[in-house]
């Protein structure tokens, strides 16, 4: 299940919103070259290496899934599959500015987390018209260079559909671009090695025999990333000074004192505020205590510890967050309308967003009931948003980048939280499912 919400727009009367229904284009044949010799050029500065297993003789149409670490895996994407073509879903914020030609590159808006039919249709007829269609699979960025949430829909899909299914999965990307990090020029100018592999996972006759859950197994397998470990491993060094500026964004709860929102970086280290320990980020993606033991060797395995944190509070029924929050709206590409201010609550039944419009002074809301949302996308020192981090809440219809303007408090946890809560209230309703059939 995909999230799905009630809600009372926000924004003017007149706004026009984004075209959801528009059939999408596939790239035209004279762009593909274009498309091909830029992606591949960048891919090549950085020395990517693409392998393919099993990609003999598969042609469109079929599916694509993808693991999602930086902007830099469209690039090598479009170089590893030329020159088939696609179409490919992509978040309504990365139109802003940019829509006529990320429709014409063969991109499809849509809203992140939501049950969108017309996306199935849009499968249906990219498919049927011997296209690509590309998913990536995690519907996000990696918050910290691991696996995140793949949602079971996807085995569904590729059973469904009856095309071959081909994974792409890349890694070193996060090394070079981390979504936490500052995206400065001068950590992008250092060049660094990147892998990505291309392999048939399902012929159809492969789909027919396997279960939607087999299906999924294998598809998160394949999809399987970490790339602190591969760093590691590949000896990989990246010696840009400030590249630990930014990991407290997800490394938010000290695993020392275990206190919340106190977590700070500077240079190429992290350290709590509150109890004085400090680690440091080595030139090759292993985490160092400057004193005492080191708790975890790589960022990724505290990331995943502090999901048991709050696996544990979900559990609990001790999970609770609840701020006053700038609240705007994106309907169409040309970018945001700001709505005004009001209070968000996220707690087990899920978010709760009641507000006042700044320009009429009449109330808006937002209901996204906790069982419909596997997963949340959100962003940190958003670029549209001066730099603060901020919740991207969607239904069907509006998405509304909201703001927390509490002072401590961490996007990453309410990611995580939105998750467990999730799987909590799934394994609740599947026990008693159980229970009521003795």
């Amino acid at each position: 299940m995909m999230g799905y919400g009630r809600y009372t727009r926000g924004g003017p009367p007149a706004t026009e919103k984004f075209d959801m229904t528009k059939p999408a284009t596939a790239q035209d044949a004279f762009v593909q070259p274009l498309i091909y010799g830029f992606s591949t050029i960048r891919r090549k500065i950085h020395n990517g290496k693409i392998t393919k297993i099993g990609m003999e003789g598969v042609k469109p149409p079929y599916i694509l899934l993808c693991n999602h670490n930086a902007f830099y895996d469209f690039y090598v994407m479009m170089s590893a599959i030329y020159p088939d073509r696609g179409v490919f879903p992509a978040a309504v914020d990365d139109y802003i500015g940019r829509e006529f030609f990320l429709r014409r590159f063969g991109g499809v808006p849509k809203r992140k987390y939501t049950a969108d039919v017309g996306l199935l249709r849009t499968c249906r007829k990219a498919i049927k018209d011997g296209l690509v269609f590309g998913i990536y699979a995690e519907a996000r960025y990696s918050l910290c260079g691991v696996t995140e949430v793949i949602p079971d829909a996807i085995g569904q899909l590729c059973k469904h559909m009856k095309v071959p299914v081909v994974t792409f999965v890349c890694r070193g990307h996060h090394i070079y671009d981390p979504f936490w990090g500052d995206h400065s020029i001068a950590r992008k100018l250092q060049v660094r090695p990147v892998e990505a592999e291309l392999r048939l996972a399902f012929t159809p006759e492969q789909l027919e025999s396997a279960s939607v859950d087999e299906i999924n197994e294998k598809v998160r397998t394949l999809l399987q990333n970490d790339d602190w470990r591969w760093q590691s491993e590949r000896h990989i060094r990246v010696s840009y000074p400030k590249r630990a500026e930014g990991l407290n964004k997800v490394l938010y709860q000290c695993p020392h004192c275990m206190t919340e929102y106190k977590m700070r970086s500077k240079g190429d280290k992290i350290y709590c505020e509150n109890c004085g320990k400090s680690w440091t980020l080595t030139e090759y993606g292993e985490l160092q205590a400057n004193s005492g033991e080191t708790e975890f060797r790589f960022p990724g395995d505290w990331y995943l510890w502090e999901r048991e944190q709050v696996k544990k509070e979900v559990q609990n029924n001790e999970y609770r967050f609840e701020s006053r929050v700038d609240v705007n709206d994106l309907p169409n590409s040309k970018g945001f309308v700001h709505m005004g201010h009001g209070t968000l609550v996220h707690d087990m039944g899920g978010f709760h967003l009641q507000g006042v419009r700044d320009y009429d002074g009449k109330p808006f809301s937002m209901e996204i009931p906790a069982a419909g949302q596997y997963a949340a996308h959100v962003e940190y020192h958003y670029r549209f948003g001066k730099k603060r981090d901020c919740l991207d809440l969607n239904t069907l219809d509006d998405t509304w980048y909201v703001f927390p303007e509490c002072s401590d408090f961490s996007v990453t946890k309410i990611s995580l939280a939105v998750e467990e809560i999730y799987n909590e209230i799934w394994r609740r309703r599947r026990e008693e499912k159980e229970k009521s059939k003795e």
